[in-house]
């Protein structure tokens, strides 16, 4: 792994060295050194409490680091309003507003990141049919299933296409059709050059779209 960040010419969508992160007295990361290209996808492997939900909270600015470096797409990770707008974080509770509806939650997040053309064109229709949820347009996400906020959250994921997407947890509270088409939609971002980082415990199926596989235990990374 070389020493220091890289420059411009040889950008990585993510890097972070020696990375420490304490929340009161606990150390949640112990010097986590990462490298992720540009269009790699990463499976994120570790037991309950093991700090990946912190971890992907930290890489979309959520939390600032204790100490150490990190970039995301060249901007620096404490850097948060650019970081934000080249990365989107899926997080477990699908992070959705329960009082709008479905169509409504997807046409604030486009307004959030400036593509008001998006709603203007049929996009949220077309993204709501891909995970068909197009019966549940109108309805409020506080009146949806598990699964089906799972499915807008993935949909929204789509439709904003960051150049480095988070995901913690896609395939929970799914069935087998469920989690296909989360392989399918996560396939696609791949396949258009998102860079996917995705926390799971399911190996098996993550890696089929994020192939490189990374454990944290005890806050330190280490190769699955």
């Amino acid at each position: 792994m070389a020493e220091g960040l890289a420059g411009p010419a040889a950008l990585p969508a993510l890097q972070l060295r020696d990375l420490w992160l304490r929340l009161g007295r606990e150390v949640i990361l112990r010097g986590v050194n990462l490298d992720v290209m540009a269009g790699e996808g990463l499976t994120l492997l570790g037991e309950n409490g093991a700090g990946k939900t912190t971890l992907l909270r930290l890489l979309a600015s959520g939390l600032r680091p204790t100490r150490g470096e990190g970039r995301v797409m060249g901007y620096d990770l404490r850097d948060s309003r650019a970081v934000r707008e080249h990365i989107h974080l899926m997080p477990v509770d699908a992070g959705l507003y329960p009082d709008l509806s479905c169509t409504e939650n997807l046409e604030f997040a486009l307004k959030m990141h400036g593509q008001t053309g998006a709603v203007q064109t049929g996009a949220v229709a077309a993204a709501l049919r891909r995970v068909t949820l197009e019966a549940a347009a109108s309805r409020r996400v506080r009146f949806l299933s598990a699964g089906m906020r799972k499915r807008l959250a993935l949909a929204r994921a789509h439709l904003l296409a960051r150049p480095l997407t988070l995901i913690d947890e896609p395939f929970a509270n799914l069935d087998t059709a469920g989690r296909a088409l989360v392989l399918e939609l996560l396939g696609e971002l791949r396949a258009g050059g998102v860079t996917l980082i995705v926390a799971a415990h399911e190996p098996e199926l993550a890696r089929q779209v994020a192939p490189r596989a990374l454990r944290l235990a005890a806050g330190v990374l280490h190769e699955a």
